[in-house]
């Protein structure tokens, strides 16, 4: 156990040095810059992007120092480094003051670190700043176009060279749309685009079973996936690309489970991680776009849902995930919720969402009130891991089950 623990931090030391040097640096240079031919509409982003009420005046991130700000949190800081703030830009902003504020972080940004080239950071970044390419691209001098087209290359380059080894779906999910994103803009070479999809395709595979539903169980997990493939196509539909036929089936399964879980009922059942959602957006965004999905089964993704005029019965009756993708599930095998007249009668606890406070690792461990209670035990046992969100050690396998119904 100590050599294995010494090899990895040897190993993680190497690797440290070898993504800041110089010949990881010239590695990802690109030989070609190219221009952008493809610029999507910043409204396809309505569904993933929560807006500020309040526009923002790109004057307040005009100043050098808002980079070198050491009093910022880090989720605030993440937050800035991602450049999502730019859907909520004044639609006057000046294109000057943007493409300035770009001109800066590339600066002081230009080569690999840890803290700004994560892989979620970096594919939000690379969304943000093309999907806004108006501002942030548009009338921009022949330097800052050549830094600004460099840049966005060369933080892809290192998103292919680096999304196999995170281990969160979601930030795989946000890097491969950027991959894809930015060889439809950039068409002179199609590697990015096959590259993006051929990722996407193996992400899928991995983590999705054949009903489209994610593996880890997790419905937050299942709302993100079709967002997210909802965008892809809608950035292929609109660069008038042909929409790969992998796009169009997973959106058609991903859509059957959605409105298994939230359109039938309007209501967030809280298993395994999930809250309380504003779906009734991504709804309306899904209605501009004319996407309908329908599905009048009774089970799916190990939840059964039961229904007669006024009442529903909800209930987790599917086996845990594996190991690898556990991390928001909950020992919650029997758990249910009743619905009565569209209001929650009885409804699952869910579990303390904070990864280092001891409430988290409790109440994950059991469904609480709302569980059929056998020999006292919880349906799984959890392992602890550093820093991180707690994985099963040992899961629960359904053998054989019956709705009588």
């Amino acid at each position: 156990m100590i050599l294995n623990n010494s090899l990895k931090l040897i190993k993680k030391k190497i690797r440290h040095f070898y993504l800041n040097s110089n010949l990881y640096n010239k590695k990802i240079t690109p030989s070609y810059i190219g221009l952008i031919e493809y610029q999507p509409s910043p409204n396809l982003l309505d569904g993933l992007v929560k807006y500020d009420k309040k526009k923002i005046n790109i004057e307040n991130y005009s100043l050098n120092e808002i980079w070198d700000n050491p009093n910022l949190k880090k989720k605030d800081q993440q937050n800035l480094n991602s450049f999502f703030w730019l859907f909520s830009l004044d639609l006057r902003s000046s294109k000057k003051d943007t493409q300035n504020v770009i001109y800066q972080w590339i600066n002081r940004n230009d080569r690999y670190n840890s803290k700004n080239w994560k892989i979620d950071i970096i594919g939000k970044r690379i969304i943000a700043w093309i999907s806004n390419s108006r501002l942030t691209y548009e009338d921009g001098s022949v330097d800052y176009k050549e830094k600004f087209n460099g840049i966005v290359k060369k933080q892809i380059n290192h998103l292919i060279d680096e999304i196999e080894t995170s281990e969160l779906i979601n930030d795989k999910i946000i890097g491969c749309a950027a991959i894809i994103l930015t060889g439809l803009s950039y068409s002179q070479n199609n590697d990015y685009l096959n590259t993006g999809l051929s990722l996407l395709k193996k992400l899928v595979k991995y983590s999705l079973d054949n009903d489209g539903f994610p593996k880890s169980r997790n419905i937050r997990q299942l709302s993100f996936y079709l967002k997210y493939f909802i965008l892809i196509r809608e950035w292929f539909k609109e660069s008038q690309n042909e929409i790969p036929d992998f796009i169009n089936e997973n959106i058609y399964y991903l859509g059957q489970a959605y409105a298994f879980i939230w359109q039938n009922n309007k209501i967030d059942f809280l298993f395994n991680g999930n809250h309380k959602t504003n779906n009734h957006n991504f709804d309306l965004y899904l209605k501009r776009l004319g996407y309908n999905f329908k599905n009048q089964n009774n089970e799916l993704g190990g939840y059964v849902v039961l229904n007669n005029k006024k009442n529903s019965l909800i209930m987790d009756i599917g086996s845990s995930p594996n190991t690898k993708l556990s991390s928001n599930y909950q020992a919650g095998a029997l758990s249910f919720e009743i619905i009565s007249n569209g209001k929650k009668l009885i409804s699952n606890c869910g579990y303390f969402q904070k990864v280092n406070h001891q409430l988290n690792e409790i109440s994950k461990s059991s469904a609480v009130h709302s569980t059929l209670v056998v020999d006292d035990k919880s349906s799984c046992s959890f392992n602890k891991l550093r820093d991180k969100k707690s994985r099963i050690n040992q899961g629960l396998r359904i053998l054989k089950k019956k709705n009588c119904i």
